[in-house]
């Protein structure tokens, strides 16, 4: 699954450190590497002459140093940003075929499947809603209570817009009404509905 190697923000702090570091951290070593060394030198030999000029107005060569390293660095920051962003939607597209399939495990009773998908879907994705609602009704459904909570509240956590709070109040009043007749499936139909899977879950209950 094509996932950043880490949380952007720590690439994104990397970069902003050292231009070029973030680029190496997602796979670009040699044009990171490039990035790197071309802002060094630039700050560098910029430093160098303010340090050793004896007073009187800055240099040409200074302020081409300067201004250089600023471009580099500006530049640097852009493209990891575009690039993280491209990451980014390329692991949703690939996170939506294994949400699907999950879905489709969970609606066809096949339990460890579809949580065994929704864990790796929360190892690319932390912050990852739905694989947490889907793992709180897979949990529910085995009436494991304490761990379909505990799922709950994370996603209620991660959900900052509110986009998911009907779902995760009609769990968690499933879970104190404890009802036997509603094994999750109406909830995994809203959430499928809600992220525009809604065909995948019709597949699946065929």
């Amino acid at each position: 699954m094509n996932r950043c190697p880490a949380h952007p923000a720590w690439i994104g702090l990397a970069n902003l450190l050292v231009p070029g570091a973030g680029h190496v951290w997602v796979g670009f070593v040699a044009s990171g590497a490039a990035v790197a060394v071309a802002w060094g030198l630039l700050a560098g030999g910029a430093l160098a002459l303010e340090i050793f000029r004896a007073g009187g107005t800055v240099s040409s060569l200074e302020w081409f140093l300067c201004s250089s390293a600023a471009i580099v660095y500006v530049a640097a920051q852009v493209w990891l940003g575009f690039r993280l962003r491209a990451m980014r939607r390329a692991g949703r597209r690939e996170g939506d075929d294994l949400f699907r399939s999950a879905l489709a495990a969970f609606l066809q009773d096949r339990l460890d499947e579809s949580e065994s998908i929704c864990r790796e879907l929360l190892a690319s994705d932390p912050d990852d809603v739905e694989a947490c609602l889907q793992l709180a009704m897979i949990a529910r459904r085995r009436g494991d209570k304490a761990s379909a909570r505990a799922h709950l509240v994370r996603a209620r956590y991660l959900d900052d817009a509110g986009r998911w709070d009907s779902q995760v109040e009609r769990e968690l009043s499933a879970l104190v009404s404890t009802r036997a007749d509603d094994p999750g499936t109406g909830t995994a139909r809203a959430v499928a509905d809600s992220a525009g899977r809604a065909g995948s879950a019709g597949r699946a209950a065929k």
